[in-house]
């Protein structure tokens, strides 16, 4: 049965998986969309993959300690059960198995190539990781996988635009 710990774990490794995926999608795709040489995308990917997933994590810590203070201060309790060190372990640790798909592309190819597998597999993450959630939310797997794809697929194709008009102005 699911408790309390076990639902807060799950909440902060879909922040993690969701943001690693479209935060590292939106990143590589506007490196890549400057024009940039295939060396510096995989260099800001994983720069960025490293430091979102520390920052998720300082993040995800604090905020559940806040939240247990604040209810501590109101005279109220968590009864324990949530855990600040497991919610940031999950969050950060599957913010880096989401970056993974965006940038395993630009590991085996370049070019438009890379570009077209690195939104495909993010796409795929993105809806796969909505519907392998119905297993736990009793939900539709279509209605799931499409939210997540919806609510994470535009940051990808706003960074290739935002990197594009950059790259433009700047080269």
């Amino acid at each position: 049965m699911l408790d309390l710990t076990d639902a807060n774990t799950i909440r902060a490794g879909v922040f993690g998986v969701q943001d690693g995926i479209v935060s590292t999608f939106g990143l590589v795709m506007g490196v890549a969309g400057a024009q940039v040489s295939p060396e510096a995308i995989l260099i800001a990917g994983f720069a960025g993959a490293f430091s979102g997933a520390v920052s998720m994590g300082a993040g995800e810590y604090v905020s559940v300690k806040v939240q247990q203070e604040l209810l501590e201060a109101r005279g109220l309790t968590s009864d324990g059960r949530v855990h600040p060190h497991r919610a940031a372990a999950a969050n950060s640790g599957l913010f880096v198995l989401g970056a993974a798909f965006p940038l395993l592309p630009f590991l085996v190819s370049v070019g438009l190539s890379a570009v077209l597998a690195s939104a495909a597999l993010s796409v795929l993450a993105l809806f796969g990781t909505g519907a392998v959630l119905t297993r736990l939310t009793r939900r539709s797997p279509w209605a799931s996988g499409l939210r997540m794809l919806v609510i994470g697929g535009g940051a990808g194709v706003l960074g290739y635009i935002v990197g594009s008009v950059l790259g433009v102005a700047v080269g």
